[in-house]
Parts: C-alpha cells; sequence; structure tokens
C-alpha cells in the first residue's frame, strides 16, 4: 500500500509543472528603455524573449501586445535612458499580468 501511495503522490509531483506550464500560453521577458516627455514617462520596448527555459514566447515581428504596465515606484523614480525588464504572462483564455522586474540604469 505505502508503494502504491508514493507512486500515485510522485506522479502528482511531476504533472503539477506540467499543469502550470500548459495555463501560459506566453512567457516573456520584455526589455525596453524609460522616456520621460514632461510630466510624463513611458517605456519602449525593444525585445522579448522566453522568461526561462521552458517558457513560450512567440511574438512576430511587429505583433501588437497590449496591456497595461502596473504601478511601481521603481519605475517612477527611474531616470530617463534607463533600461527596463518586465515579465509578461498571457494565459489561454486571454487574461494577461505584467510585472516589472528589474530596472537598471
Amino acid at each position: 500500500m505505502r508503494t502504491f501511495i508514493a507512486a500515485v503522490t510522485t506522479s502528482a509531483l511531476l504533472i503539477t509543472p506540467c499543469l502550470a506550464l500548459a495555463e501560459s500560453d506566453k512567457d516573456c521577458l520584455l526589455e525596453g528603455t524609460v522616456y520621460e516627455s514632461g510630466d510624463s514617462q513611458s517605456v519602449k520596448f525593444h525585445s522579448a524573449k522566453k522568461y526561462d527555459e521552458d517558457a513560450n514566447c512567440r511574438v512576430r515581428r511587429g505583433e501588437k501586445m497590449e496591456f497595461k504596465l502596473p504601478e511601481d515606484t521603481r519605475l517612477k523614480e527611474a531616470p530617463s535612458g534607463s533600461t527596463v525588464k518586465y515579465r509578461y504572462q498571457e494565459n489561454k483564455d486571454g487574461t494577461s499580468k505584467t510585472e516589472l522586474v528589474s530596472v537598471g540604469a
């Protein structure tokens, strides 16, 4: 009986990461530059790649990705010209999530 429970537990542990990956349609690391003009601040993205080895990030040249950047004091305090990295996740149901990973000079 213990062998059966161990086998079921091991199988569940192996399947769980696959299910988590299956939910995410895109998992990208977006890199961009902060620009300031007057009182407004914007980020222009120049590259998109896989967030990690197992991620899926298919973005065609010229493909439009629309999302709202989350509020973050690190971005507000970043000087113009700073590089930023965001993690962008899009699920199969169309919902997306964006989080600021880093701000560099």
